[in-house]
């Protein structure tokens, strides 16, 4: 199960999955958080601070382990990533590719912007490990296929989590 997924120092793990995942992921990381410092680097504006206080259960101690950063363009999450301290903290990226799916930026810097970081995720996987996890984007494109190929080239772990599809709603007449 996702929630029993551990960061371990040396590589990051890829989830990739739809939207919902960031459910899942908050869970991942309130447990992590009831053991140890953990750092939160958002890249799709996902991170519900009310759901993690909710999963943390009124203990405080847990929410004080858990600093969170977001960043609302592609520009954003590098600067995020390379401002971003090695430390033994493990990490957690929700939605890395979000902002990278945004067309109004040109292709290549996009890709070239997702190289540098995933040169910064390798820089802080050493130290402590993390998680990241993207969703496939609303519109397909070439280049968000390349961009989530990248990524899945960057790490030996890459998860593709697929939910069931909700039950069909009952046929009504009226």
């Amino acid at each position: 199960m996702l929630t029993s997924i551990e960061p371990k120092a040396g590589s990051f793990i890829l989830l990739v999955g739809p939207r919902s995942l960031n459910a899942t992921m908050l869970t991942a990381i309130a447990r992590l958080g009831q053991r140890q410092a953990i750092r939160v680097l958002d890249g799709g504006n996902r991170f519900n601070a009310y759901g993690l206080t909710r999963l943390a259960a009124g203990r405080p101690e847990v929410l004080e382990r858990i600093t969170v950063a977001r960043a609302f363009t592609c520009y954003q999450v590098l600067a995020l990533l390379e401002s971003t301290p090695a430390t033994q903290q493990p990490f957690a990226v929700l939605d890395l590719l979000n902002t990278f799916y945004d067309e109004s930026v040109q292709a290549g810097e996009r890709k070239r912007l997702l190289r540098s970081c995933i040169l910064h995720l390798h820089r802080l996987e050493r130290a402590a490990g993390g998680v990241v996890s993207v969703h496939p984007p609303a519109v397909p494109s070439q280049t968000a296929i390349e961009l989530l190929g990248m990524l899945q080239q960057a790490t030996p772990e890459a998860y593709f989590i697929q939910t069931a599809p909700p039950p069909p709603e009952p046929l009504r007449l009226f």
